[in-house]
């Protein structure tokens, strides 16, 4: 029988996570309306993580975001549900996504990227930023894969209701009942269906009970109760929000979870079995051992990882633009729905 360990999180730092997951963090950000620059109000300090705050810049300037750094050894994979991102990165690629869209960019043995979120939206009501950002460990075998990134846009991402319209379920990755999720990038750990990778997004109204399949033996599975109030796996644990649930051998048996609170609530579901390699962090690189570490450094500082091909270190694209994804030596893409003329 499963077991279920119940932690409180803070929103929106990052959240603990079990192997194969190394970082997940859940944004929420209630940015006013941008200037006529898509800048805030305020200027950032380089490090604004402030958790009582309505929104925060991260290592934004005027514009909130993520100006270049580089990674190493693992790969990203960014969840949407509100808001735009802008990304760059030393590959020449760039983008503009949200609002649904998924981002999923294995750094495998070097990239340098930038992700801004200018504020677009010059109305009253502001510029609503909601994402998760995840990292997953590559094995050793993929940490020196070569980079490379794709995007599902929103209008293809996998999703379903349930038959009493009280559960919206999203599935980024893996698979949920006959729900099948978009392929991710090919060196990922999740692009075997043997490691049985599943990243879901449960939406689930007031009253509303939903069932979790069993794992595959081996896996991990998490639980994050990110908005709305308490749920009951179960009928026997309650789970207050904001917190996460570790559970025991998810495999033995289903988990019925109940929206016994007196809001919506949202909860993310990170599932997958182990890679069980040692894991070395420091910053944005991930290895196996400290040596590749120090490894990681001295090649970031001699090739800079192909070097930064931007204007700017805090790259922004016009506030006319919408969704887009420039690779190098692929067509653009936009989504489907819009060819290229995105209603902002």
């Amino acid at each position: 029988m499963s077991k279920f360990t119940v932690r409180p999180v803070i929103v929106p730092t990052p959240m603990p996570t079990q192997d194969p997951f190394l970082f997940a963090v859940y944004h929420k950000d209630h940015y006013p309306a941008g200037d006529a620059n898509m800048q805030a109000p305020k200027r950032g300090n380089g490090a604004d993580f402030d958790v009582t705050a309505k929104y925060r810049m991260y290592h934004g300037d005027r514009i909130p975001g993520f100006p270049q750094h580089p990674h190493r050894g693992f790969e990203t994979v960014t969840c949407t549900m509100d808001g735009l991102t802008d990304h760059t990165d030393s590959l020449g690629s760039a983008g503009r996504y949200g609002n649904g869209d998924l981002q999923w960019m294995t750094a495998g043995k070097g990239i340098v990227h930038g992700e801004m979120m200018p504020l677009i939206k010059q109305t009253p009501d502001g510029n609503l930023l909601r994402a998760f950002q995840l990292w997953i460990n590559l094995p050793s075998k993929s940490k020196m894969a070569e980079p490379t990134q794709l995007m599902h846009w929103s209008e293809n991402v996998t999703r379903f209701s349930t038959q009493d319209s009280k559960v919206d379920a999203t599935v980024w990755a893996g698979s949920l009942y006959s729900h099948k999720a978009l392929p991710p990038t090919p060196d990922s750990w999740a692009s075997n269906e043997a490691n049985d990778v599943n990243i879901w997004f449960l939406h689930m109204k007031k009253g509303a009970q939903f069932t979790l399949p069993k794992s595959a033996v081996g896996s991990n599975r998490s639980l994050y109760v990110v908005e709305g109030s308490a749920v009951t796996l179960n009928k026997s644990t309650s789970v207050p929000v904001h917190s996460v649930v570790e559970v025991s051998d998810p495999s033995s048996e289903e988990i019925v979870i109940v929206n016994t609170g007196s809001k919506d609530t949202d909860i993310l579901v990170l599932q997958g079995k182990p890679i069980g390699e040692p894991v070395v962090k420091h910053g944005p690189f991930v290895m196996n051992t400290s040596n590749e570490i120090m490894q990681a450094f001295v090649d970031y500082r001699t090739t800079q990882f192909g070097g930064w091909p931007w204007p700017e270190d805090a790259m922004v694209f016009p506030r006319e633009k919408g969704r887009f994804l420039s690779v190098k030596g692929r067509p653009d893409e936009f989504p489907p729905s819009k060819n290229g003329k995105d209603e902002l």
